[in-house]
Parts: structure tokens; C-alpha cells; sequence
């Protein structure tokens, strides 16, 4: 079992945007919150996950079928 299922709902709405190839500003802009609590999040999402980066959150997330990622052609 991963660690994903700890996340929370705006923490797996963070990373789905990560995964969209937004960086922390983007984010931030799009859910009307700081750089600063965007950058919480990342780090929350990284402990709670165990993860050494991100892209290994996004792809552990995929794979579980947390979040949904649909890139345009």
C-alpha cells in the first residue's frame, strides 16, 4: 500500500496540477493561494509520501489511480 492515500484532497488537487507541468507559482495562481502555501503542500506531500521528489509522487499517484491526468495530443 503507498503513502498516497494519506493525502489530502487539495494536497492530491496540488499534485494533479504538478503533474499537469505547473510549477508552485502556476499552482498557486490557479487555486487563488500563496507561493508559500503551495510550497507547504509540496513538502507535506513529500513527507507524508516518502518520495524524494515529486515526479515520484505524480507517478505513484497515476499508478494508484488518485488522480487522473489526461494530456492533450
Amino acid at each position: 500500500m503507498t503513502q498516497i492515500t494519506k493525502l489530502s484532497k487539495r494536497e492530491l488537487e496540488i499534485l494533479k496540477l504538478i503533474g499537469l507541468g505547473l510549477n508552485s507559482r502556476e499552482v498557486a495562481k490557479h487555486l487563488y493561494l500563496s507561493n508559500d502555501t503551495v510550497r507547504t503542500h509540496r513538502k507535506r506531500i513529500l513527507r507524508k509520501t516518502g518520495a524524494k521528489n515529486m515526479l515520484t509522487v505524480v507517478l505513484l499517484a497515476v499508478q494508484s489511480q488518485m488522480i487522473h491526468i489526461e494530456l492533450a495530443a
